[in-house]
């Protein structure tokens, strides 16, 4: 049985009250209770806003074969300013932002489910970048939450979006917080305007679904740059740069504690 503490009780007590499910924009009896224990499978039993049941995947977002996006140059170049050396890549899929910073020198901690690094196109990443010394991985959540490292730096690139439940979300920022060191810096990747006419009716928690076709659903949620530095701030981190060179693109450095740009 799994155990429910006092904090998760008063969230779903909140969920039933009127009031707070407009602001939460979040209906908790389509939550299946299973997923109250933070992101412990990639798997979430949803019901979407017409009472549909829906699977939920989050790790069937990643899109193996995809270049690096260029902004990571950027990062880079503040990493190295900085002489930053050791990076957490949170939710990285198949490496593809990982390798650069191990061509760079760095040492890079990437942290997946381990049902991703079952995937063919990520497993392979894996071992391929197991040839270089300063790369390690951490499984998803027993693995990370159990290592006691400090980073100087941390990568979040297309993970929150996929992310359906909202209160996880920020339990991410908070525990991505107190595994980076005082003075360190954040890179958050995403893209907005990208929901397609045809997807804005398969509506579930703050969001949308994708392929209902598929046994899984994808999930996704669109933030505004406004939204995007707000749940950054509640949880103590600062922008500091815009890095996005595309008009879609939401590229942003964040800084925990009293670290800058210059």
């Amino acid at each position: 049985m799994q155990r429910i503490d006092e904090g998760e009780l008063m969230f779903y007590r909140l969920c039933r009250h009127k009031r707070y499910k407009t602001l939460l924009d979040i209906d908790c009896r389509n939550i299946n209770k299973s997923n109250v224990d933070m992101w412990e499978s990639p798997l979430y039993s949803l019901k979407d806003h017409r009472g549909k049941p829906v699977v939920i995947d989050v790790t069937s977002s990643a899109q193996p074969g995809l270049p690096h996006n260029d902004a990571i140059n950027g990062f880079v170049e503040l990493l190295q300013e900085k002489e930053a050396k050791r990076i957490v890549d949170f939710g990285a899929g198949s490496l593809r932002h990982t390798f650069p910073l191990l061509e760079k020198g760095f040492q890079v901690c990437a942290v997946e489910f381990e049902e991703q690094y079952k995937r063919p196109a990520c497993r392979q990443a894996r071992q391929d970048a197991q040839d270089h010394p300063n790369f390690s991985s951490l499984i998803w959540p027993g693995g990370f939450k159990k290592d006691n490292r400090r980073f100087d730096a941390a990568l979040l690139c297309y993970v929150l979006q996929t992310m359906p439940v909202p209160k996880e979300r920020k339990s991410v920022l908070r525990l991505l917080k107190k595994k980076l060191r005082d003075d360190a810096y954040l890179l958050w990747m995403s893209r907005y305007n990208q929901i397609d006419d045809a997807s804005r009716s398969n509506r579930v928690s703050d969001g949308i679904y994708r392929w209902k076709e598929r046994e899984h659903q994808t999930f996704y949620r669109e933030f505004t740059t406004e939204e995007t530095h707000e749940m950054f701030e509640d949880e103590g981190f600062k922008h500091i740069r815009s890095l996005g060179i595309r008009g879609t693109e939401q590229i942003f450095a964040y800084a925990k504690g009293n670290a800058t740009w210059i």
